[in-house]
């Protein structure tokens, strides 16, 4: 048994903390100094970092947290009244990038800079500019203050469902292509994890309730646990069986949390996890991933 990802967690740690405090300095949110952290450290650069599968592992937990308490953190009624607005802004979101991309990809073919096969890769590349980063957006947000604004929640409801449309955006892309995917199967699966949010989100409402009515005082601090629990299962079932971003079930969640009497304690309970540990880790290996060339 190894014992050097001890270390790699002391060097991710330090570094993104002392880059964070630089960038703060300068007027740029914290995380961008995270991201840097893992570019200088990992193969792009020093090379003193990896890419393993326990950074990995760690990572994807950091920002089903980080999406979790951004969930508890949301004001429902105000995510509510954003819906409108947020889907017009994740409609241009996917739309102008699609169109631009794949118009740059095409004339960028034309001139000999890149090499594509025909309109359909011109069209693949406008679809991969459609992806947006929640996870740095939630951060961002937080730190700033503006997550559970009007304007943050708009951001992140368009966000949100961004992912949803570029999701079928390239299932439409990969089918025309001569691929397996069937848009009428990603579309049901879609709908289905929806349905099945809807049903979940009723009972562990209806449970989280109940059992903060049976224990009022001093047994509370299950309640985190049980959210936390509550997290993990959508999480998994949203990958797993919908094929929909695990960070989009953590997100449900923490939207089910959110509108239980002890929201507040639950949440403060993550804060200290989120940010000691596995936010640093998880943008960090955003960095670690970069390949530059």
């Amino acid at each position: 048994m190894t014992y050097h990802y001890l270390m790699d967690l002391a060097l991710i740690l330090l570094s993104t903390k002392v880059l964070g405090i630089l960038t703060k300095r300068i007027q740029m949110p914290q995380v961008v100094g995270a991201l840097v952290a893992g570019l200088i450290l990992g193969p792009a650069m020093l090379n003193v970092l990896s890419e393993t599968e326990f950074l990995t592992q760690l990572s994807e937990l950091g920002v089903i947290v980080l999406m979790f308490s951004a969930g508890m953190g949301t004001d429902i009624q105000e995510l509510k009244h954003s819906g409108k607005a947020g889907f017009l802004v994740a409609l241009l979101g996917v739309i102008v990038p699609l169109v631009l991309g794949t118009g740059l990809a095409m004339l960028a073919d034309r001139t000999g800079m890149i090499e594509t096969s025909g309109f359909l890769e011109d069209v693949f590349i406008g679809t991969i500019l459609t992806a947006t980063s929640v996870s740095i957006t939630v951060e961002t947000l937080k730190e700033i203050g503006k997550l559970d604004t009007k304007v943050g929640n708009t951001i992140l409801a368009a966000a949100l469902i961004d992912d949803v449309l570029g999701l079928i955006a390239l299932t439409i892309v990969s089918s025309l292509s001569g691929g397996q995917d069937s848009i009428a199967l990603v579309l049901l699966k879609i709908v289905l994890f929806f349905v099945f949010s809807a049903v979940v989100s009723f009972l562990a409402h209806k449970f989280f309730c109940w059992l903060m009515a049976l224990w009022p005082g001093r047994e509370r601090r299950r309640y985190p646990v049980l959210a936390f629990v509550l997290c993990l299962l959508m999480a998994y079932c949203a990958e797993e069986f919908f094929g929909v971003a695990d960070i989009t079930g953590a997100y449900v969640a923490g939207l089910v949390i959110s509108c239980t009497p002890k929201s507040s304690y639950i949440q403060s309970k993550f804060e200290p996890l989120s940010f000691l540990l596995l936010t640093p880790v998880f943008f960090a290996s955003v960095g670690i991933k970069a390949k530059v060339d």
